[in-house]
């Protein structure tokens, strides 16, 4: 028996111990999650505390599950997108858009090598807010969360296929934007 089901099933069982575990050890990879559905961060925080709420008082009558970390990942974005559609129907300020001059400093704090790391912080974070919502989140979910595409299929409650050639299309897109950007930056 996995550790996962050993949590799960002392959630279930009634073990605050087992739910602060849990919330130990995923919420930090929810944060980062909601972050990529939606810029407000207060309201990824409270559909997270909600989240873990919800899993309390519904804890003797969950389902099993063998992965904590997906099973908690589709829960809390459909939190959000529920929280979303009931606010202001996804205006354009809940959309995540990366910030390209988050990773500026001080002109005196600086080196060279500083200097181009962040002018490709900035490349890279400006070709991925050229990126569809849909394909900036299964990226987010192959590379930084390192899930497989049948795992990203289940949170987005989308086929494995359509997965596959969002994350494909994405990709071509950013090697695409990146080649554009570089050459604009080159000659800025």
């Amino acid at each position: 028996m996995t550790n996962d089901q050993q949590l799960w099933r002392a959630l279930k069982a009634g073990d605050k111990k087992a739910l602060a575990a849990i919330y130990q050890q995923e919420v930090d990879a929810l944060f980062k999650y909601g972050c990529q559905i939606t810029a407000d961060q207060a309201l990824v925080e409270d559909s997270i505390q909600d989240l873990f709420i919800e899993l309390w008082k519904n804890s003797a009558t969950l389902g099993d599950t063998d992965a904590i970390r997906q099973y908690l990942l589709v829960a809390l974005r459909r939190k959000i997108i529920r929280h979303l559609k009931q606010g202001e129907n996804r205006t354009a300020r809940h959309l995540k858009v990366v910030d390209v001059n988050a990773h500026t400093a001080a002109a005196d704090e600086v080196l060279l090598e500083a200097e181009e790391t962040v002018t490709q912080q900035q490349t890279v974070g400006k070709a991925l807010s050229l990126l569809s919502e849909r394909q900036r989140e299964i990226l987010y979910l192959r590379y930084f969360e390192e899930m497989d595409y049948q795992h990203i299929a289940t949170v987005l409650g989308i086929n494995y296929q359509s997965v596959r050639n969002t994350a494909s299309a994405g990709m071509k897109a950013l090697r695409q934007l990146l080649g554009l950007l570089l050459i604009f930056f080159l000659y800025k």
